[in-house]
């Protein structure tokens, strides 16, 4: 008993109390506090893990377009970095929290899940143009990343949160078919405890310089 009481007390001075541990650096602890994913100055994250967040950071930029299956405080962290971003969200009173604080290069729009499938259909139905970045990461997975295939431009990358599991693998297998690469990124999600994946599927000449 000691001994593991000696542990955790070690484990808390490396992770929890040193400044520059890096539970503190990205933000992990700031998100526990708040219960939303945030950095260490409290700004939004995506819900993925900080492996993936690191490497999109450097990379996004103002001129693209972004399309996101799934909306939350990722859709403001979306906004703050490229140009424009469309999100779709299935669930109402989410869609109205979000709405409150949604940035003026945002266009959110709600669409319930429905068998005849609308909810996945919603990046042809608002699109514009071809996107340089969709996200996949709410409902209907599958079925969206096939979507996306349709709307995303020649130099468009496709990022798929949870990517570990077992139901998306198909994705992997779909998307290889069609000539993308694939990119795996493991580690903690905001407030997380355990090993999350997010892929980014690329192909050559991709926007991400990959």
């Amino acid at each position: 008993m000691i001994k593991k009481i000696a542990l955790i007390y070690k484990i808390y001075k490396k992770l929890l109390k040193s400044k520059n541990s890096y539970l503190k650096a990205t933000g992990w602890i700031k998100s526990v506090e708040k219960g939303i994913p945030s950095d260490s100055r409290g700004n939004p994250l995506p819900w993925m893990n900080y492996s993936a967040i690191a490497f999109l950071d450097g990379r996004l930029n103002k001129s693209m377009s972004l399309f996101e299956y799934g909306s939350g405080y990722s859709t403001l962290y979306w906004a703050n970095k490229v140009g424009s971003v469309t999100s779709v969200e299935y669930n109402e009173s989410w869609y109205e929290e979000i709405k409150k604080s949604k940035p003026g290069n945002v266009q959110l729009i709600y669409q319930e899940i429905e068998p005849n499938g609308k909810y996945c259909r919603t990046i042809n139905n608002y699109a514009g143009g071809e996107y340089d970045i969709v996200v996949v990461d709410g409902r209907k997975r599958v079925e969206c990343a096939q979507m996306a295939l349709s709307k995303i431009s020649p130099s468009g990358v496709i990022i798929l949160d949870d990517a570990h599991r077992e139901e998306y693998q198909e994705i992997f297998a779909r998307l290889k078919s069609e000539g993308f690469s694939s990119i795996v990124f493991e580690g903690l999600k905001p407030a997380g405890n355990r090993l999350d994946a997010t892929a980014i599927f690329y192909r050559p000449g991709n926007c991400l310089a990959i």
